[in-house]
């Protein structure tokens, strides 16, 4: 009689655990069109953790509590098609740091979740800061100063990850490890912290190497070669004619994108004397060799694992483009938009 019992009673204790450790978020949103399907998804690095149609405004999602996990909702339609214009509204990150909390997707605000509060509340402070600036002319100064108090009050938590990750753009690699001390250890080994870590390490190494992979014409790689970074930056910088670096990854959205446009530049300019060369930066090359093939990526990419080849340019995130000419002096550099490397190339090649 006591095994059948534990036979029922044991599913049931660990059921309840399991209610235990679930988030629900209910949420509120204004969809564009009343009249057609919506869905709410749940978001965790890129892949989707729980969806629900949107009914009269409403949804809820359900998620694992973890207080060092940052999530994000998204709305798609009935295609499967993202709502809105790609802006850092169109989303609303979340922090599962409690057993139930309320969202509201139009305003970006929430109930319930401290550490959910939290983090909108650091976003929303630093878009506005870029959007208006500081009116002492200190933006990036007074960007530092609210990073570094979310990173004080927060260095153990979601909130803590995400500072850090804007942090560690400006810090150098002492800093950076100084900051990360005072941390919690799985801040320190998330993988995009790691490695921008290993990037930081760039400028110091007297020697570091790529893998150099070698593009046709149809899209297929041909070949893949270690090389050293300095002598292939060399090679690349030394060939006597315009060269245009694409500094993008696989996990870029903008850069993704733009790799349509690039593809485009190739095929008008090759011809005429134009190299392009992508240098993927902070990715890992099974995912940098799919987003190749996703795209059909024609022109020869640049695997810069140790960020040495990064460390040689102003590279200040991605996507990120660098137009030299055949003494291997920048020319033009943007981020987006390459209307005007077209312009310059039309008229110099």
């Amino acid at each position: 009689m006591k095994r059948l019992l534990a036979i029922f009673v044991l599913p049931l204790l660990c059921a309840g655990c399991r209610s235990e450790n679930m988030c629900t978020i209910r949420g509120t949103v204004s969809v564009p069109d009343a009249g057609q399907p919506y869905s709410a998804v749940l978001l965790q690095g890129g892949e989707g953790i729980d969806t629900c149609r949107i009914e009269h405004g409403a949804f809820t999602l359900k998620t694992m509590q973890n207080p060092q996990v940052q999530q994000r909702i998204k709305l798609i339609d009935a295609g499967g098609n993202d709502v809105g214009e790609g802006g850092i509204y169109d989303m609303m990150e979340i922090v599962a740091d409690t057993r139930s909390m309320t969202v509201n997707f139009d305003t970006q605000e929430s109930s319930g979740s401290p550490l959910t509060a939290a983090m909108n509340d650091l976003i929303h402070e630093l878009d506005k800061l870029l959007m208006e600036g500081d009116p002492e002319g200190d933006t990036a100064g007074k960007m530092d100063t609210i990073l570094r108090q979310a990173w004080r009050e927060h260095s153990h938590d979601a909130v803590g990850l995400q500072t850090m990750r804007l942090l560690s753009f400006h810090l150098d690699y002492e800093g950076m490890v100084t900051l990360l001390d005072e941390g919690g250890d799985f801040i320190r080994e998330a993988e995009d912290i790691a490695m921008t870590l290993k990037y930081k390490l760039a400028p110091l190494k007297s020697e570091g190497s790529v893998l150099y992979v070698s593009v046709g014409k149809d899209g297929g790689v041909v070949s893949k070669e270690e090389m050293d970074a300095d002598e292939c930056l060399s090679s690349l910088t030394g060939g006597g004619g315009y060269l245009l670096l694409d500094f993008w990854a696989s996990w870029c959205g903008p850069c993704r994108e733009e790799i349509p446009n690039v593809i485009r530049l190739n095929r008008l300019f090759a011809a005429k004397g134009l190299k392009i060369v992508g240098v993927t930066v902070k990715d890992k090359p099974e995912n940098s060799m799919s987003a190749m093939a996703e795209f059909g990526i024609d022109y020869d990419q640049v695997f810069d694992l140790e960020g040495i080849i990064c460390s040689k340019y102003p590279v200040m995130g991605v996507p990120q483009f660098f137009l030299l000419d055949p003494q291997g002096d920048i020319v033009l550099k943007g981020s987006h938009n390459l209307d005007e490397f077209e312009a310059f190339l039309e008229k110099n090649l």
